[in-house]
């Protein structure tokens, strides 16, 4: 077993009931914003995350629609997102991310822990994955890096990928 597949669970996230432990847990309708937005967990929206700056997410977070940013993503915990993610920036996932829809990101996506993506991915900038990817489809329109031994991904259906295929090694 991986360090990381642990993470790929996502069966952690308070939903309802009425535990001490979830009394912690804020709900929000949905989230918009003319600039950048730092939103810190645990916290559930029950509409969408919309930001005309960058949007940061610090915690474990349950979105019932849509992520925009027009900034960078920046995500230190774990999402569930059940609508589309798009991003004109870059997108970093720190740790674990479900994503139920489509995912477009116009700059680089930067993995350290899984993403998985029930839709299709696509990806214009340089993609870096240091730990697990799967999806439905990927499009990739630059270069694809799995970094160490024990980082890989998936691709369920059709796989594009304009730019180089690496491998970087952790032991140089």
């Amino acid at each position: 077993m991986y360090a990381y597949e642990q993470v790929m669970t996502f069966d952690n996230m308070p939903t309802g009931g009425s535990s001490a432990a979830q009394a912690a847990f804020k709900k929000k309708k949905s989230i918009k914003s003319d600039s950048s937005v730092e939103l810190k967990g645990p916290m559930e929206v029950d509409g969408s995350v919309k930001s005309m700056g960058a949007v940061t997410l610090d915690g474990d977070f349950l979105v019932q629609d849509r992520i925009e940013a027009y900034g960078n993503i920046d995500l230190n915990g774990n999402l569930t997102c059940n609508g589309k993610l798009k991003s004109f920036g870059n997108v970093k996932v720190n740790g674990s991310a479900l994503c139920a829809d489509k995912v477009k990101i116009f700059g680089k996506l930067k993995i350290n822990g899984t993403l998985e993506v029930q839709g299709e991915i696509e990806v214009w900038g340089a993609l870096t994955i240091n730990g697990y990817l799967k999806c439905k489809s990927l499009t990739a329109y630059a270069s694809l890096t799995t970094v160490g031994d024990q980082s890989w991904y998936e691709v369920e259906e059709q796989e594009v990928v304009h730019g180089a295929k690496l491998v970087q090694r952790n032991n140089w």
